[in-house]
């Protein structure tokens, strides 16, 4: 059995098609999962998502995609989000159109893959407890065993901190795919998971190169607002 998870598009349409494209190359999965955060931050969200639900593959919330389906400015305020966020939350959704929103309204929480021998694989965004809290590498192990709240899944995949890494906790195999998109570890590559099962599950992060000037010209051409931050933040690859 092999399963592919992505994670946190953000957007990027370039991005995600070098990645679906690498996938192809490797041979075919039994399973794609994408576990959240499409749309928001990236010039190319109508795009975006208009490709991921052409995948028909299983789909979870992240937290960002959350956020686009608020539309009260106080909501978000009250959230902690900058006025320059907000507008950009805004700008998402105009791209996305009410449709869009609504799809990402209804996006489940989590999925299951059932795995060989009972040894399931958890998919979610950030933790298997909420979308926000991050389950970094350094994690305390107690810290974790909290966020993994009674799950029973052998595997737990995931995103979020847009930062890769297999780990061991517990009697559970965390893996975060980290970032199609927009990676944060200083590497600008595209990165997405590949998990094998051969007795026991076994994952692989992949990095993909991609056109950097694509997704930088269409920042440009997109009317998002303050696009040249955000380019700047593509490059550095480190939030």
């Amino acid at each position: 059995m092999r399963l592919a998870i992505l994670s946190d598009i953000h957007g990027n349409l370039a991005a995600l098609e070098a990645v679906l494209a690498d996938l192809e190359a490797r041979g075919p999965v039994d399973a794609l999962g994408v576990a959240g955060d499409l749309c928001e931050w990236g010039p190319q969200p109508r795009e975006v998502l208009r490709r991921v639900r052409a995948l028909g593959c299983p789909v979870v919330q992240g937290n960002t995609d959350r956020n686009v389906t608020i539309s009260d400015p106080a909501v978000l305020r009250a959230m902690g989000k900058t006025e320059n966020a907000i507008a950009a939350l805004a700008w998402t959704r105009s791209q996305i159109g009410d449709e869009g929103v609504a799809y990402l309204a209804a996006l489940p929480f989590a999925h299951t893959y059932a795995g060989p021998d009972g040894q399931d694989v958890l998919m979610v965004h950030a933790n298997p407890t909420d979308l926000e809290t991050p389950l970094a590498p350094d994690t305390p192990e107690g810290e974790v065993v909290r966020l993994l709240g009674a799950t029973t899944a052998t595997v737990v995949a995931f995103g979020h901190i847009h930062v890769p890494y297999v780990r061991a906790v517990g009697g559970h195999l965390l893996v975060d795919a980290a970032s199609v998109g927009f990676p944060c570890d200083g590497n600008r590559s595209a990165a997405y998971a590949t998990l094998e099962w051969d007795g026991v599950w076994r994952a692989t992060i992949h990095r993909v190169p991609y056109d950097l000037e694509a997704t930088a010209a269409a920042f440009i051409a997109s009317g998002i607002p303050r696009p040249q931050k955000r380019i700047r933040a593509l490059y550095r690859a480190t939030g």
